[in-house]
């Protein structure tokens, strides 16, 4: 992961005063289950030479002909740029819990990050529907190769992470930011979906997202810092 200079809290707070923060409360149950996190965008800068001239993968003509340009497909080179910028569980049944402290000043992950999936490749394109698929469990032409979706060293979408901080302890966090939203399978007796926005603070910082995987991917520490977040649409 590459080192930058980046600004994930203000100057009232050390990066570590807050990973410590953090910790104590998860430890003192002092929070609110929001509900399982399935997915994280975030901006980033992107090669996007050519990106203007990549063309929509239409499944036929009629497709091209009926579809309006607002509801066209992605192309080959925006499917990648998408998966470079998303973190995605896929589905709410492995994905890690997400609360936020009873002062409402932390997002918070009390388990940390859930190994993150393989998802389909998303360079593929079906050659046919699913459902008229003459094999039971489908076959290449309609089910997606998957790819390990790695947060470093991935041969298809490239790094995800990016950036590089440390705090003064001297351990590493790799660096998401700025994180626009999250998607929520919400928990309680609301349930259904629900969207967390990411926004800059009054401290001029943006809300980031640090990741520690120094332990392995299948054990990640993660800390929502900076910035400020808004529930709702």
């Amino acid at each position: 992961m590459a080192t930058a200079a980046i600004s994930v809290t203000n100057s009232g707070f050390k990066l570590a005063d807050r990973i410590r923060i953090q910790q104590e409360t998860i430890r003192a149950k002092k929070y609110t289950i929001i509900g399982r996190l399935t997915a994280i965008v975030w901006e980033a800068q992107r090669n996007t030479a050519g990106f203007s001239q990549s063309a929509p993968r239409y499944q036929n003509a009629r497709q091209a002909a009926e579809i309006s340009d607002a509801l066209k497909p992605f192309s080959e080179r925006q499917a990648v740029l998408w998966d470079s910028i998303t973190l995605d569980w896929l589905s709410h049944k492995d994905a890690p819990l997400l609360a936020v402290s009873w002062d409402r000043q932390d997002l918070l992950l009390p388990n940390g990050l859930a190994p993150l999936p393989a998802r389909p490749d998303p360079r593929w394109m079906s050659k046919h529907a699913r459902q008229a698929c003459k094999h039971k469990e489908g076959c290449r032409g309609c089910v997606a190769p998957r790819i390990p979706q790695l947060l470093v060293g991935c041969p298809v979408v490239g790094d995800r992470v990016r950036d590089m901080i440390k705090d003064r302890t001297g351990r590493a966090h790799g660096v998401l930011h700025p994180i626009t939203e999250l998607a929520i399978m919400l928990g309680g007796q609301q349930g259904g979906f629900g969207k967390i926005r990411g926004g800059v603070g009054l401290d001029g910082t943006h809300l980031a997202l640090l990741i520690d995987d120094s332990d392995g991917p299948e054990n990640l520490h993660a800390h929502f810092v900076g910035g400020r977040f808004d529930f709702g649409g």
